[in-house]
């Protein structure tokens, strides 16, 4: 038999309950697929450096115990990801960073499922039985080779993101996520209206220059789910796009709550402003925050600040926290490059290459 491991998030957005769905994924990869199943769940100890290690009981500080890591692991024909956009990025990450070539199956069990969301795995669609869609395009789909982007040496697969926008996405804690789904994050995002921006440092393929901005994005995809950030993001050209949001006026920070919110943007009658560039490599550091706009925002925030809000502390060039697939992780000086036709996932056998 072919050898499959699975790997699952007990607790991912939507995975709620996985003795209802866990037995009905094993038992068709095992008899449809021919599969010889090993099961791993993760916990709250499982990292993108040692989620193969944990399921192999590997240690992972010798050299020795590496390699056999990689040789229990090159047994493997499939490996699945069932589980939220961390799930999945952890799983890129290990099969990435060991350099393997076995094709990943996703079965997405999360609130936003980006890359699956862009890779046609995941529709928005509730008539459409999303497991059982995952099922087939793992058992009867064609693996495609995608790009990934690297952040200080952890590989993501949707985006990395510095700044109050970028905060945003990482808010949402897992009630919200589950009760309000996508809207968790638009009502986030519409709550960093009075966030004040950050002056940043940036060298993008050796070209330095400085902006202040509310947000800068280094993104792989073009749909986030909650609207599109770049129209001409690709998984397959090699480059990454840069994506600053950078405000001259309070009613910018309105423009870009909408877009975020709305895909087509109609409430703005416009696109939100910002700027867009493909990228290699990009080095992103936080110099400091600036001021409040204008007197709405400076209102707002004195306002949240009498009802016992929390002052916004002081921005230091390395303490600004940064986020890579709606993760925290880190914090600036943040070093993104691209890596190439990384790992290789499993897409519809009738997806033309995106």
């Amino acid at each position: 038999m072919k050898n499959a491991l699975l790997v699952y998030n007990p607790t991912s957005g939507s995975a709620s309950g996985p003795e209802l769905w866990l037995g009905a994924l094993v038992h068709k990869l095992s008899t449809t697929g021919g599969y010889n199943v090993l099961v791993s769940s993760t916990t709250r100890q499982t990292t993108a450096d040692n989620i193969l290690h944990s399921v192999y009981q590997v240690e992972s500080t010798s050299d020795g115990d590496s390699a056999s890591l990689i040789n229990k692991v090159e047994n493997l024909d499939l490996i699945v990801a069932a589980g939220g956009d961390g799930t999945v990025r952890m799983l890129l990450h290990a099969v990435a960073s060991h350099n393997l070539q076995i094709p990943i199956g996703i079965v997405p069990m999360g609130t936003g499922n980006l890359l699956a969301r862009n890779l046609k795995i995941y529709e928005d669609n509730i008539l459409i039985d999303q497991l059982d869609r995952s099922i087939n395009i793992i058992l009867k789909g064609k693996p495609q080779s995608i790009d990934l982007g690297i952040m200080n040496g952890q590989y993501f697969a949707a985006a990395a993101g510095v700044g109050p926008l970028s905060d945003a996405i990482i808010a949402p804690d897992r009630r919200d996520k589950e009760t309000w789904k996508m809207l968790a994050y638009a009502s986030s995002m519409m709550q960093t209206l009075t966030e004040s921006p950050v002056l940043f440092d940036i060298t993008a393929d050796g070209e330095s220059f400085r902006v202040p901005a509310t947000g800068i994005f280094v993104t792989n995809i073009a749909d986030l789910g909650v609207g599109t950030l770049s129209d001409t993001a690709s998984m397959h050209d090699g480059l990454l796009d840069l994506c600053i949001l950078s405000p001259r006026e309070f009613g910018d920070y309105v423009n870009y709550g909408f877009h975020f919110a709305t895909p087509i943007n109609a409430m703005t009658g416009g696109k939100a402003p910002y700027y867009v560039r493909k990228v290699k490599s990009v080095k992103i550091q936080a110099v400091k925050r600036i001021k409040p706009l204008g007197l709405l925002e400076a209102g707002i925030s004195k306002i949240k600040s009498a009802l016992g809000g929390k002052k916004q502390s002081p921005v230091t060039s390395d303490k600004l926290k940064a986020m890579i697939d709606g993760d925290a992780w880190g914090t600036t000086p943040i070093d993104i490059k691209i890596a190439p036709s990384a790992v290789r996932v499993l897409i519809a056998q009738e997806q033309e290459a995106l």
